[in-house]
């Protein structure tokens, strides 16, 4: 799976360590409530827990590595928790990496690749780069909840949906 510049697999276990140094700067964490992960071994727990899935037969949670093809680099990971008529999408990406148009890249592959579904996503207010992809990639805001609790949504965020073409 790729892109013009990306490389994307799922993201597997012995991922931790890379994906760990790619995402520990302070900025990454700032707006999802501190780092992203607080240790490898931390991350690695958390790889587990997002490969097992939710155990529910209506829910299926895929999960991808992102590496910048020419480099090697893992530069973030991106995720989607697929349900039959809906999806929630979320990505964390390193801070090197940020301004390159990687994530809008990325991000573009995870929605083009999902079912044709209803698209959901969470963002804290503060998080303007978040903002801006969502809306370059057709997102818009809503303030009807949706049909099941938003797994990312944490209190104050704000909500957006993109619709099936």
């Amino acid at each position: 799976m790729c892109t013009d510049r990306l490389s994307i697999n799922e993201l597997e276990v012995g991922d931790a360590a890379e994906l760990f140094g790619a995402t520990e700067s302070p900025e990454v964490g700032e707006f999802i409530g501190g780092s992203y992960s607080p240790s490898v071994q931390a991350l690695r727990d958390r790889i587990e827990r997002m490969r097992a899935g939710s155990g529910r037969a209506d829910e299926s949670w895929l999960n991808y590595s992102v590496r910048v093809t020419d480099t090697g680099d893992l530069i973030g990971h991106l995720q989607a928790s697929v349900h039959s008529e809906w999806a929630e999408v979320a990505w964390v990406f390193g801070r090197p990496w940020w301004g390159y148009g990687y994530a809008n890249e990325a991000v573009t592959w995870l929605i083009e690749s999902l079912p044709s579904v209803g698209l959901w996503a969470t963002v804290d207010p503060g998080n303007a780069r978040s903002l801006r992809l969502l809306a370059r990639l057709g997102f818009t805001e809503t303030t009807v909840p949706p049909a099941r609790d938003v797994q990312s949504y944490d209190d104050g965020d704000r909500v957006f949906v993109r619709m099936p073409v």
